[in-house]
């Protein structure tokens, strides 16, 4: 297989599980997307092993780049759900759907910041 025909078994893999998802979530079928999804990077696998050509797929910039990005992203999730979750606080009644959406924003952030400390504590340690 070479890396255009590898794109092209990437691309026909990801119509067919958003199709496959869409209609599932369509017809209140909450299961089946993850099947969907794990047969999905199964098929990713599958057609990565079959890459014959030594085809560089990524370097150390893009993961550079992706770096930077998940950083950015963290950085701006984080802001954007903490003045979401005071102003939402501040507008709910202490009972409503509005507290409620808060408190899920606020859990939110937590979770990804502590995530984000555990994984690169975990990375940091692994890269010695």
């Amino acid at each position: 297989m070479t890396k255009k025909q590898y794109q092209y078994c990437r691309l026909a893999i990801i119509i067919i599980l958003s199709a496959s998802i869409s209609i599932s979530i369509t017809i209140n079928n909450y299961y089946l997307p993850i099947i969907f999804t794990l047969s999905a990077m199964a098929g990713m696998y599958y057609c990565r092993k079959q890459l014959k050509t030594k085809a560089v797929l990524a370097d150390e910039r893009d993961y550079q780049v992706a770096g930077n990005a998940a950083r950015y992203s963290i950085f701006i999730y984080g802001w954007m759900g903490a003045i979401g979750t005071f102003v939402l606080m501040a507008i709910s009644e202490k009972q409503g759907v509005l507290y409620a959406v808060s408190q899920y924003l606020a859990f939110s952030v937590c979770f990804l910041m502590l995530l984000n400390a555990f994984l690169f504590k975990y990375l940091s340690k692994r890269e010695k």
